[in-house]
C-alpha cells in the first residue's frame, strides 16, 4: 500500500562529495614516508541511506589502504624486545663493568686501601658518621699503619677503632661463609689481587694485593664488590672472587676474607684483641714498603 507524503515532508536529498583530497607531502619518498593511496571515486548517490553508505565506503578505502602503506614502510624500525622475562636467559659474566661508584670511598693514595674500607665497613656497621670522609680514612693510616699498607691486623684495628668487629675469618673466598655472613646483615673486607677486580685490568696479570668490600649479593648470585681502588662497584660470581683471593696468596703471599659485624656493648679494646686473633687466618707478612715484597705492605 502506497501512503502519500506531504511535499512539505520532502527534504532535499545531501549529495556527498566525491573528490579526493591529496595528503601533503604525498609525493616525497623516504623509509619513514607512507604515500597516500589512490582512491576510486564513489558515484554520487541517489538518497540519504545510500549517501552515507557510499561515503563509508570512500573512507574504508582511503584509510584501509593508507594504513597498509605505512606498515610496508617501517621495515626500518627497530626490532623491540617480546617482554622483559626474555632477558632472564642472558648469562651474567663473571666480571662485569662498573655498575655504582656512589657509595665507595675511593682511596686518595697508592696504599691506603685498608684505610678506605674501614672507614666504608665503619659508616655500615660501626660509628663511622653518615657521610665517609677522607679526613677519616687518613687519620686512620696515620695512626694504625706506617703508611705502607694496610696488614689485615691493622685493618681489624681500624675496624674496631670505627666502632665494628672481626667476627669471623678466612684464608680463602669461603662462599658459605660470606652467604651466611650476608644474611645476617654481615659484611666483609676481601683481600684481593687488584686486577682481578678491576675490569680494564682483569687479564693484565699480577697485580697488587688490594683490600675489598663486599656487603651484598644479587638474585643472581653475583656479589658486590666496591673497590677503592677505581671507586666503582662491581659484580663478581664466587669464583671471580675464589680466583682473585687465590691469585692474591700466590702472588702476594696473604689474602682472604674478614666478616664484619657490629658490636654493640663492647669497647674497642675487646674488639681489637679478639678481631687480632681472628685475621691472622689471612697471613701478616710485613713486605718492608716494598711493592714487589709481601703482600701486606703493598697492599693498595
Amino acid at each position: 500500500m502506497r501512503i502519500p507524503l506531504s511535499p512539505t515532508l520532502v527534504r532535499t536529498l545531501e549529495q556527498p562529495r566525491v573528490d579526493v583530497a591529496t595528503t601533503p607531502g604525498a609525493a616525497s619518498s623516504g623509509a619513514g614516508t607512507a604515500t597516500a593511496p589512490e582512491v576510486t571515486p564513489v558515484e554520487a548517490p541517489s538518497d540519504a541511506y545510500g549517501a552515507q553508505e557510499a561515503q563509508l565506503s570512500e573512507w574504508a578505502q582511503r584509510f584501509g589502504a593508507l594504513a597498509s602503506a605505512v606498515g610496508t614502510a617501517s621495515a626500518t624500525q627497530p626490532q623491540q624486545v617480546a617482554c622483559v622475562s626474555d632477558l632472564s636467559s642472558m648469562k651474567v659474566p663473571q666480571l662485569g663493568g662498573p655498575v655504582d661508584g656512589a657509595s665507595v670511598l675511593q682511596q686518595t693514595k697508592d696504599s691506603n686501601c685498608g684505610s678506605a674500607v674501614a672507614v666504608m665497613l665503619g659508616k655500615d656497621k660501626g660509628t663511622t658518621g653518615a657521610k665517609p670522609s677522607t679526613e677519616t680514612m687518613d687519620s686512620l693510616e696515620s695512626r694504625f699503619t706506617n703508611g705502607d699498607g694496610t696488614t689485615p691486623h691493622e685493618l681489624s684495628n681500624m675496624i674496631a677503632h670505627e666502632g665494628a668487629a672481626v667476627t669471623q675469618a678466612s684464608g680463602s673466598f669461603d662462599k658459605k661463609l660470606m652467604d651466611d655472613a650476608l644474611a645476617r646483615d654481615g659484611k666483609a673486607a676481601v683481600l684481593v689481587d687488584s686486577n682481578k677486580v678491576d675490569p680494564n685490568a682483569k687479564d693484565a696479570g699480577k697485580g697488587r694485593a688490594h683490600w675489598v668490600t663486599v656487603d651484598g649479593k644479587d638474585a643472581q648470585g653475583n656479589y658486590t664488590v666496591k673497590d677503592p681502588g677505581t671507586g666503582k662497584t662491581v659484580k663478581m660470581d664466587a669464583g671471580a672472587l675464589e680466583d682473585a683471593v687465590g691469585t692474591a696468596w700466590s702472588e702476594h703471599n696473604g689474602g682472604g676474607m674478614l666478616v664484619v659485624e657490629q658490636a654493640a656493648g663492647t669497647t674497642e679494646a675487646e674488639r681489637a684483641q679478639r678481631g687480632g686473633e681472628i685475621a691472622t687466618a689471612l697471613g701478616n707478612s710485613d713486605g718492608g714498603g716494598s711493592r714487589k715484597g709481601a703482600f701486606a705492605r703493598e697492599s693498595s
